[in-house]
């Protein structure tokens, strides 16, 4: 933002300079506008030379004598007293000049929609955030596409806290990124998710989530973070959120006690012995829960005998789907063989469940995703998964899972590139 100031400060100062140079030309063509009276001018140089010395006391005091009467002596006594004040480092002062600038009638059209863009960057920094906004939006409506100038728009709506308009521009903002062919900074993701959880729109932070996510490559504490502040805000079924904890086993995010305790927990309590001993053995195992941790050792003891009878009774499922008695059945037995992690065994049965008709269509294609996912089918994986429609719980989890999708592809696709072949003269 500074950078910014500074070329528009430069810009004012070197007009104004040729604009005092050219006063001799604007007698002969006053319809030009561009005059100022001779004392007018004097005073003006004495002060540029003051400024150029460093007497800013001597500088301000010449300023504030200046009458300006004509837009243009209004222009450039705004321009000196800005440059004064970018060397007092008055920000509040900077603001002020700004304005008497932008109000002397004399700016040139084409530098308006960049002087708006300033003067909201000082009014924001000094707190006046109905002017920001004014501005911000005035610099927008001249043509000023810079993002920086809508995401300052976004941070000044958040402050007035008119967190629709910040949302809906945010996204705007994003698009626009999109549409350029230039990448989305994650902060911007991070924002909007973070506008989202302020609103409450979990669809919205489940697609900011997953847009960023799918960048790739990801660390594990970021899918973690991701994940927790969905499932904590949006309090997904149970169902739905023990595929989320799934996806944080796929990522590699489970980090705390907290973490396995809950995702054993409730995958116990929805029936899958088998895959809450296998939690709790990997937290174990890798030192996340100790052997007698008040939450896991009771209920290992409790699982251990369950896991071996569900084991035992999904046994013969594999291959057999076709034989479903109906599409609810169909979906029951493949949810059994998803939670054993048999993947491949139980994308039959999704399949089959959505050709036989199920309750939750969504449920069952969400389900299908996950399993040709977990076995490598990223394409049929895409596709099943974008057939979860609507902006419900099983369409937030899809999109989770199609953003690790998406980010596990394109690490596969970077690590099938071959190496780029270097030649020498020997070649």
């Amino acid at each position: 933002m500074k950078k910014m100031w500074r070329s528009s400060i430069g810009a004012v100062v070197l007009l104004a300079g040729m604009m005092a140079a050219g006063q001799a030309a604007a007698k002969k063509e006053p319809e030009t506008g561009l005059r100022a009276a001779a004392a007018f001018r004097e005073t003006v140089q004495r002060t540029e030379a003051s400024l150029k010395s460093g007497d800013l006391t001597g500088a301000g005091g010449l300023i504030a004598s200046l009458n300006a009467t004509t837009p243009f002596e209004k222009y450039l006594k705004a321009g000196l007293s800005m440059e004064l004040a970018v060397k007092r480092n008055d920000v509040v002062a900077q603001r002020k000049a700004i304005a008497e600038l932008l109000e002397s009638g004399a700016v040139p059209q084409a530098q308006l929609g960049h002087l708006n863009h300033v003067a909201g960057f000082l009014s924001y920094q000094t707190g006046a955030i109905d002017n920001a906004v004014v501005y911000l939006t005035r610099a927008r409506e001249l043509g000023v596409t810079d993002p920086k100038a809508a995401l300052l728009l976004v941070e000044s709506y958040v402050r007035q806290r008119k967190m629709d308009a910040a949302a809906q521009l945010l996204d705007q903002t994003i698009a626009a990124q999109k549409q350029a062919g230039q990448a989305v900074p994650a902060s911007w993701y991070d924002r909007a998710g973070t506008i989202a959880v302020a609103r409450k729109d979990w669809a919205a932070l489940a697609r900011y989530s997953g847009e960023r996510l799918a960048a790739g490559p990801i660390a594990a504490p970021t899918w973690r973070t991701a994940l927790a502040i969905y499932m904590e805000g949006a309090r997904p079924d149970k169902e739905a959120q023990l595929d989320l904890y799934r996806l944080q086993a796929a990522t590699g995010s489970l980090a705390s006690e907290r973490d396995y305790q809950g995702y054993a927990t409730l995958a116990a309590a929805q029936g899958y012995a088998a895959e809450a001993k296998s939690v709790l053995d990997a937290g174990l195992s890798g030192g996340k829960l100790q052997s007698n941790d008040p939450v896991a050792t009771p209920l290992l003891k409790t699982l251990k005998p369950r896991a071996v009878t569900y084991l035992a009774a999904i046994k013969g499922l594999p291959g057999k789907a076709g034989s479903a008695a109906s599409g609810a059945k169909a979906e029951q037995d493949g949810d059994k063989l998803l939670a054993n992690s048999q993947f491949a065994e139980a994308v039959p049965y999704y399949r089959t469940a959505l050709e036989k008709g199920v309750q939750d269509r969504d449920r069952a294609a969400t389900r299908l995703g996950i399993a040709l996912a977990r076995s490598g089918d990223f394409n049929g994986a895409r596709a099943a998964l974008a057939e979860v429609k609507g902006n419900g719980a099983w369409a937030q989890v899809a999109t989770f899972w199609a953003a690790w999708v998406d980010a596990r592809a394109g690490a596969n696709a970077a690590s099938a590139t071959p190496p780029a072949v270097t030649r020498t003269a020997a070649n």
